[in-house]
């Protein structure tokens, strides 16, 4: 994801301009992802699994693979309604983690892309 520098994001802040939001975003199963500019992907949880789930109260990833197949385990996450296990939507190298979800669970509850991401994927070629 291309980033702001911090005089563009002050300059942004004052004229009330928003960071720029995905261009081509997905989503399946539950999980949101959109291709940044380097040409990898970012993950997150899509609005269709709090609406069924309620408010995430655990979340952990189950394996700490390094490449990831379409449909394999990406987050194991409980709710106050329910148990799930989100499957990856891509297949591909996996670049980053947001270790930050299961210090800070309420990070996943924040409707920000910046802070609720999952994983960050560079696609199979």
């Amino acid at each position: 994801m291309a980033k702001n520098s911090i005089w563009q994001k002050i300059i942004n802040f004052f004229t009330g301009k928003k960071e720029p939001a995905f261009s081509d975003v997905q989503v399946k199963d539950g999980i949101w992802y959109a291709k940044d500019a380097d040409g990898n992907y970012l993950l997150g949880i899509d609005k269709s699994v709090y609406d069924l789930m309620g408010k995430i109260t655990f979340a952990d990833f189950p394996n700490q693979l390094d490449n990831i197949q379409t449909d394999d385990d990406l987050l194991d996450i409980e709710g106050d309604k329910s148990v799930e296990t989100l499957k990856s939507p891509i297949s591909g190298k996996i670049i980053d983690r947001n270790k930050d979800i299961g210090k800070d669970i309420e990070r996943l509850n924040t409707p920000d892309p910046q802070v609720n991401w999952i994983a960050k994927i560079a696609p199979a070629k």
